[in-house]
Order: C-alpha cells, then sequence, then structure tokens
C-alpha cells in the first residue's frame, strides 16, 4: 500500500518540526541564563523631599511599588526602612498565591531588598540605588541581576525578563516620581 500523498507531507512537516525543535533546544545550550534588568527614573530637585520620603518610609512602598494583578501589604516593620522590613504580595482573585519582599539593607545611596513573586520561585535580589546630582535632581536606578535555572528554557527566559520585569520596574519608578 503506497502511503497518500496527504501522509507524506505530514511526514515532511513533523521532520522539519522536529528538526527546528531540535536546533532550538542545541542553541539554547550555549546562549547565557543569567539576566540584568536595568530601569532609570530622573526626579526633579523640587520633588527631593517626596521621593525621600516614598522611599525610606515602610508604609508608602504599598502606594509606590507595581504589583500586577495585586497589591503589597506590609507585613513586619517600623517608623523608618530598615533591614528585615517585610511585605506580603497578594494577588487579586488569588488566596493561596501570595509573594514577599525583604528588605536587605539601607542607606542614603542604595536599597537592597530580594522579591519572591511566589512561594515555588527563588528570591530574586533587587538594587535601587539614589544618586543626588550637582543641580538637585535625585536620579534612581533599579537594577535586577540573577541567573535562571530552568533548564535549557533558561536562556529564552532570561530574554523575557527584561520585558516582564522591566514593564513592572518602570510603573513602580514612574510612581516614585510623579
Amino acid at each position: 500500500m503506497q502511503p497518500t500523498q496527504a501522509l507524506v507531507s505530514l511526514r515532511y512537516v513533523t521532520r522539519i518540526a522536529a528538526v527546528i525543535i531540535l536546533m532550538a533546544v542545541a542553541v539554547g545550550f550555549f546562549l547565557p541564563s543569567d539576566y540584568r534588568i536595568e530601569r532609570r527614573a530622573l526626579a526633579p530637585s523640587a520633588q527631593y523631599d517626596l521621593v525621600q520620603e516614598r522611599l525610606y518610609n515602610p508604609e508608602a512602598w504599598k502606594d509606590w511599588v507595581y504589583i500586577e494583578s495585586g497589591s503589597l501589604v506590609l507585613q513586619e516593620g517600623g517608623e523608618t526602612l530598615q533591614p528585615g522590613n517585610r511585605y506580603l504580595i497578594q494577588y487579586d482573585g488569588e488566596v493561596t498565591k501570595q509573594g514577599s519582599i525583604v528588605i536587605n539593607s539601607v542607606s542614603m545611596n542604595e536599597i537592597t531588598f530580594t522579591v519572591q513573586p511566589n512561594q515555588k520561585t527563588q528570591p530574586i535580589p533587587n538594587t535601587l540605588q539614589i544618586e543626588v546630582a550637582a543641580n538637585g535632581q535625585t536620579n534612581l536606578q533599579w537594577v535586577i541581576e540573577g541567573e535562571l535555572d530552568a533548564g535549557f528554557l533558561s536562556p529564552y527566559l532570561a530574554f523575557l525578563a527584561n520585558r516582564i520585569a522591566g514593564g513592572n520596574i518602570e510603573s513602580s519608578l514612574s510612581n516614585l516620581v510623579r
């Protein structure tokens, strides 16, 4: 019995698809799985006091940190931002899915904290650098660096990380300096 034209075409298409998938996997082994996401914002000198208040007041973080489809709740913290302050990330409509933000260190030039979007992911180190220029403007730089551990998909996810997290960082910085 001879294969029909449709069967021959199907074999051809599946072989091409298999070759493309194998090439994507092979290329994935040679791409880096680390990522660096960096966003900047500039606050005019007239807003210096407001930006400082929002940055170093633990309650204010709930207002300017953008959580997509969710909100931030201060779980542990005092009157001033300090190491050990802990926030709970609550997602709308998701009772069991929660994450956290933990402040690691605080100085006048830098705030370091870890973000764990949910309990199943590893904490992601974040750095928010604050620099006051000679003209009084406040330069804010938010940096996330890390390495993904998702097998051969890691390099492809690292490419997407900039786009996924970058938008949230831009929204947060915009809320901070407005």
